[in-house]
């Protein structure tokens, strides 16, 4: 026993540990709803009364003016003795980031939903340290919650250290549980509500399984059942005063309590049972019902909730159903606001524990199935049988229909709705996981022995990792620096003022080639001449060929986490940030880069990356000529090989790179008419229109690319020769052509014929 309440202290030690540092690591009213949950608890402290649904609606409270108050009550009692004369200086303290990019995981930048001032370091202040309070609440909620869960194991199996200890550690170290007990939400409490009425119905049914005595008569202990149903009526009351899935709660305590009666025929326990529970949770709650059905027109105050987040949207089960991976990821990590995930082996981790919990679970069902009779099954098979375990299953059976059905109203595919269900989901893995050693005690070899350490200990590195490598870095602000870096880029100096007092001194680019969907990432160097009043908004685009817009974002500085107007006037900051091609982005092509402010000066470029086709062109196995030491042209046709004068011809083209790279950018030569006489049409041009100079080119790249070429009005009909070569467009110097190792006269190669009519 000693041994297992010593584990019991690590792991909720552990939780608490890296719970709280979750509260402190991700930045404030970076969690789903976080500032709304704050602002109507503040709102509660500071004026003594519940909020109201207005129209308009009080934007700081949004749609949790219309939620079920007791998290909000029981917060407001904790900050009241610490709340300023007047909230509006919170109120004027918090900015939305207008470009945040709320629901999408792939933004690269602008993950933050809040512009966070210096007031929110440490140490924390004002409202940043009420704030914080709160967090700290929640956690002690969660801390609460795997109490219960392990409590639950215990009943369930006086028998086992294992099991409870499992579920604990499983919830504890659960991601998505840290993340949302580390912020200001009243999940947290109908979580805990659910989880200690759950406890009290497993005891209720523990209590009551001797069988009756043979002439019906009711069990002794009954009588002190009363108290226990009571209590229980508080406690489903009191989760239905938190939200309302405390409601369905009720529905689900009294079915569970009908099926001990029906179980022992004894269906007065049933009707009393019904009454000491409802009684005491209707009195709890009921008011509140009452006061939303005279203020909404609604006793669950449902409406005008989906009313503010944007109305009925009207799905059917098929599109809600569309929705379970954004469900079954956000149950597991999704951070910030929707919008931030972690790599997919922590969730690869967490489906494989959900795996070996199923694959126990059905060894042991097979197991009991085999045996020839219901006394030669082991104690850990007979779970099914004479334990509530299917009846506690219907409870996360009823939360999801609950969602669903909610789901179908507005936008709620969010994990953390399913985890007021988390006590029987995690006893229920935790039985599944010790199946292996019960019940296929050889599948696993030495493993057997240590599956239960090794789960826990995969759990809690998903949980550290996702803490310090994802969370933190994703809301890490650009660094100050001294002085920008030789390996940057400095901008002209006529050019370095960008207008309303910021100054763009320099890029580098960590991205020299990508392709159409890659991810480009460079820094660039800003300085702030003097204090901005203003977050001044920073554009950058990529433009690819004929100048078309291929990437850009527009965003405050440091990917939308230090807008300049925070910034110390003089100091350099490197801002690094990412840009993602166009997935129909033409390759190849030089991509440029442009910065500017908006509604400041216009756009400099900063940078060039090379953008390349997903598909590279295979290696040609010849060629037909080499014009200078680097550049082999492959393939030339001439299309169509027939004209009339006045018509354009389309000279194709394929180069190759078959050894070094150009290092400089040459045109190329097109002419019509003899090679040692004036050209009667000239078509030079860059190649690919100047949109992929040959100083772009790399070593074994192949590039198609195509000239035109104008027959003149006034020529006489006849077959003329097509030449082709490079020059440097500086002096003018023509690339000698070989074709075969031979020096081709006057520095081109026959492309073909044209025959004009």
């Amino acid at each position: 026993m000693k041994r297992q309440r010593l584990l019991l202290g690590l792991i909720l030690a552990g939780y608490l540990i890296i719970t709280l540092g979750y509260g402190a690591i991700n930045p404030l009213f970076e969690a789903p709803d976080e500032n709304w949950h704050f602002f109507t608890t503040a709102y509660i402290a500071r004026n003594g009364r519940l909020p109201v649904v207005e129209d308009p609606p009080d934007p700081f409270l949004g749609q949790e003016a219309a939620q079920p108050p007791l998290y909000y009550l029981l917060g407001a009692a904790l900050i009241a003795p610490v709340m300023p004369d007047d909230v509006q200086v919170w109120r004027d303290a918090i900015h939305e980031n207008p470009f945040a990019w709320i629901g999408d995981a792939s933004a690269l930048a602008n993950v933050n939903r809040m512009v966070h001032n210096p007031a929110e370091t440490w140490p924390w202040q004002g409202y940043p340290a009420v704030a914080h309070l709160l967090r700290v609440f929640s956690t002690l909620l969660g801390l609460g919650t795997l109490l219960c869960i392990y409590v639950g194991g215990r009943s369930l199996w006086p028998e086992s250290r294992t099991r409870p200890l499992m579920a604990t550690a499983l919830t504890a170290f659960l991601p998505q549980f840290n993340f949302l007990h580390a912020s200001i939400t009243n999940d947290t409490l109908v979580i805990f509500l659910c989880s200690l009425a759950l406890v009290q119905l497993i005891r209720l049914w523990s209590e009551n399984e001797s069988p009756p005595d043979p002439a019906g008569r009711s069990r002794p202990d009954r009588a002190r059942a009363a108290p226990r149903l009571i209590l229980l009526g508080l406690t489903v009351g009191l989760a239905a005063l938190s939200k309302n899935a405390g409601v369905l709660l009720l529905l689900y305590s009294l079915g569970f309590l009908a099926v001990i009666g029906l179980r022992d025929r004894d269906y007065r326990f049933i009707l009393r049972a019904a009454a000491l529970v409802t009684v005491p949770a209707v009195l709890v709650a009921g008011w509140l019902w009452v006061r939303n059905q005279q203020l909404y027109g609604d006793w669950t105050a449902t409406a005008p909730f989906i009313a503010i987040a944007g109305g009925d949207r009207g799905y059917s089960l098929g599109q809600v159903l569309a929705e379970s991976d954004g469900l079954i990821a956000s149950s597991v990590a999704v951070f910030g606001w929707f919008n931030l995930r972690p790599p997919d082996w922590v969730y690869w981790v967490w489906f494989g524990i959900a795996g070996l919990a199923v694959v126990g679970a059905l060894a042991c069902a097979l197991r009991a199935r085999r045996q020839r009779s219901t006394a030669s099954i082991d104690s850990h098979s007979s779970f099914v049988i004479h334990r509530p375990s299917l009846i506690l299953a219907l409870w996360p059976l009823m939360v999801y229909a609950g969602l669903v059905m909610f789901m179908m109203q507005t936008e709620a595919a969010q994990g953390r709705l399913l985890l007021p269900a988390i006590l029987p989901i995690a006893l229920g893995a935790a039985w599944g996981l010790a199946g292996w050693g019960r019940c296929a005690p050889g599948a696993l070899g030495s493993f057997n022995r240590r599956l239960a350490p090794l789960v826990a200990l995969a759990a809690l590195v998903t949980s550290v990792y996702c803490l310090m490598l994802v969370i933190r870095p994703a809301y890490r602000p650009p660094p100050v620096v001294a002085v920008m870096p030789d390996s940057a880029t400095a901008v002209l100096p006529e050019l370095v003022d960008r207008g309303l007092g910021i100054s763009l001194l320099g890029a580098e680019v960590e991205t020299e080639t990508a392709r159409p969907g890659d991810i480009v990432r460079l820094t660039l160097y800003w300085r702030a001449d003097e204090p901005l009043n203003e977050p001044p908004e920073f554009v950058l685009e990529l433009f690819g060929r004929e100048t078309k817009r291929i990437a850009n974002m527009h965003s405050y500085h440091g990917r939308g986490l230090f807008p300049a107007n925070l910034w110390p006037a003089g100091a350099i900051i490197a801002d690094s940030f990412a840009v993602r091609v166009d997935q129909d982005a033409e390759a190849p092509v030089l991509g440029r880069v442009f910065a500017r402010i908006n509604d400041g000066l216009p756009g400099i470029e900063v940078a060039t990356v090379r953008i390349v086709p997903q598909e590279p062109l295979p290696a040609p196995g010849s060629w037909l000529a080499e014009l200078g030491e680097h550049i082999a042209l492959v393939s030339a046709d001439i299309v169509p090989a027939q004209a009339l004068p006045g018509q354009n011809i389309q000279i194709k083209v394929r180069w190759y790179v078959p050894r070094g790279v150009p290092g400089q950018d040459y045109t190329t030569l097109i002419h019509l008419g003899q090679p040692d006489a004036p050209p009667l049409s000239t078509g030079d041009s860059p190649p690919l229109g100047g949109d992929f100079p040959t100083s772009a080119w790399g070593n074994g790249e192949a590039i198609d690319d195509s000239y035109f070429l104008a027959i003149p009005v006034d020529i006489t009909p006849g077959r003329y020769p097509v030449w082709i070569g490079m020059y440097d467009p500086v002096t003018g110097e023509r690339l000698p052509v070989k074709v075969e190792g031979e020096l081709q006269p006057n520095e081109v190669y026959l492309a073909g014929w044209v025959e004009v009519e």
